[in-house]
């Protein structure tokens, strides 16, 4: 039987999760570049090779880090593309909802900016940001979205307004003082990039 068909052992399952936790904790301290697979091994507690079994590379295995925390909040979330304004209220609203209740992925999006792999560690999440690019190029084509502004910047602008709250320490904010910074963004989005009939 050959190892694609061979059915999951409930052991190699928790095996696998004990290693995600401790890739988790690892990356988490000390980022990517200053992660290695010894580390996690001797976090989890096992041999690195058995890491490799279930992860073909660091990379690979961030991505999975990452995938998990953001499974945890919206497992099946789809952005509203019945309109461009529904667009950006939908992405708005996950973006801050999955940032404020889920610090750690903040974290690892923080280390993954500080490295020359940043492009390798995105991921194909399909609510990764990479992919808003061919929504706002639909939106710039039936004419709801100006196509004046590269669709780069517009996309550019999102996810560094989207992070500003949750990307620093110095200026906290209240769960008020976010929703109305939340509210801000999404008003200059339509006054700036939606084409008003």
């Amino acid at each position: 039987m050959s190892a694609e068909k061979r059915p999951k052992r409930p052991s190699a399952d928790k095996t696998r999760a004990k290693i995600l936790a401790a890739a988790k904790n690892v990356f988490l301290k000390y980022g990517f570049e200053a992660s290695y697979i010894k580390m996690i091994a001797a976090e989890a507690k096992v041999n690195t090779n058995l890491i490799f079994h279930h992860f073909n590379d660091k990379e690979q295995l961030w991505q999975q880090v990452k995938q998990s925390i953001i499974s945890e909040c919206y497992l099946t979330h789809q952005y509203d593309l019945s309109s461009a304004k529904n667009f950006i209220d939908s992405l708005l609203e996950y973006r801050f909802k999955l940032y404020g209740e889920y610090p750690e992925l903040v974290r690892l999006l923080q280390w993954q900016e500080l490295t020359d792999k940043e492009s390798e560690l995105i991921g194909d999440d399909v609510n990764s940001p990479h992919r808003w690019i061919n929504v706002i190029k639909r939106f710039q084509k039936t004419d709801e979205i100006t196509d004046k502004i590269d669709a780069k910047q517009i996309l550019l602008f999102i996810i560094f307004s989207t992070h500003a709250p949750f990307w620093q320490n110095v200026y906290p904010l209240t769960a008020q003082q976010t929703k109305t910074y939340q509210d801000m963004i999404a008003r200059m989005c339509y006054d700036n990039f939606l084409i008003k009939e």
